[in-house]
């Protein structure tokens, strides 16, 4: 009996010894190609060999994104420069935009069914987006190309995952979205394209954002981010085919569909060219102030975007 006592207490004695294991740094991500690098990152064990403790938390949409951050269920979010602003503005935590990994340049889209074959055709119509998050952002630089303005549109709320239907119901006449749920909706040869990224160049850019809790918490973390995206970025360069394979799986495309994105509509960049948006005063900042002004002018927030903090993680200083 005295020594099972000893071995019990001993046993306990240790495991309180033990530090508790380090928890992992969660970052929220919704299907996009220009994310997948990051999971791609996750399943080759890129995260393991950088000695970055992430966790991806793999939801629906930029919405969810957003929402799980705001709500205190990640500590980061991939998402474009929009939600990160917003995230600032209404959140509890300050962020970090810590990587600036691609910018799409025609991957965002305007579908529109046969009663528009053109921005303008859309006055009058119904438009649907995710009115929270960037849907709405690109549909007001669309409609202002053409010289039109929201209230020139009814426009309501709809998710990723709801746009072919509410295209098929006729709930709406058109649909602001993105791959992988654009390659869908676009087989229906009922709807078209009417609006690219493309005509907005350098303007939807791509970042990944950690709340500066978990950078003080996680000193390494950044450098250790940008080292496993520069990992799986070569691995895809080297192993297009079986690299497209698994991020295409979680985005239930084709791989050769996944590759035409990747390398078509998108400019993926590497932690060096990153650095290059990242630096103080550099053209992200430019574009956190322009987003800040037509986010604040469409009533998506309200902030002095003069007085806006900066939200940019400079890895260099000196830079």
């Amino acid at each position: 009996m005295f020594v099972k006592l000893t071995t019990i207490i001993f046993c306990l004695l240790l495991s309180s010894c033990t530090p508790p294991k380090e928890k992992a740094v969660t970052i929220a991500i919704n299907p996009w190609p220009g994310y997948e690098l990051l999971y791609l990152a996750e399943k080759k064990g890129f995260f393991r060999e950088t000695g970055a403790n992430v966790k991806l938390l793999q939801l629906g949409s930029l919405s969810d994104s957003q929402r799980a951050y705001l709500r205190g269920h990640a500590d980061g979010l991939a998402s474009t420069v929009i939600e990160a602003v917003q995230s600032e503005v209404l959140g509890t935590r300050s962020l970090k935009i810590i990587m600036a990994p691609d910018y799409s340049n025609g991957g965002d889209v305007i579908i529109a069914n046969n009663k528009a074959s053109s921005v303008n055709e859309l006055k009058g119509l119904t438009v649907g987006c995710e009115v929270s998050s960037l849907g709405i952002f690109i549909l007001q630089r669309a409609l202002a190309k053409s010289g039109l303005t929201l209230s020139d549109v009814e426009v309501i709320n709809i998710e990723q995952s709801q746009g072919k239907k509410a295209l098929e119901d006729g709930r709406i006449d058109a649909f602001v979205t993105y791959p992988p749920a654009s390659i869908e909706i676009l087989k229906d040869n009922n709807n078209q394209q009417i609006f690219s990224s493309a005509e907005i160049p350098g303007v939807i850019i791509d970042v990944v954002s950690l709340s500066e809790e978990a950078l003080s918490k996680n000193p390494n973390i950044v450098k250790q981010l940008h080292s496993a995206w520069d990992m799986a970025l070569n691995f895809y360069r080297n192993n297009p085919l079986e690299a497209a394979t698994i991020m295409a799986k979680r985005e239930h495309i084709l791989p050769e569909e996944f590759q035409l994105i990747l390398d078509g509509d998108l400019a993926v960049l590497d932690s060096s060219q990153q650095q290059t948006l990242l630096k103080s005063s550099g053209p992200l900042h430019e574009n956190v102030i322009e987003v800040c002004r037509t986010l604040v002018h469409i009533g998506s927030i309200s902030t002095d975007c003069d007085k806006f903090p900066s939200i940019i993680y400079n890895m260099n200083p000196s830079l």
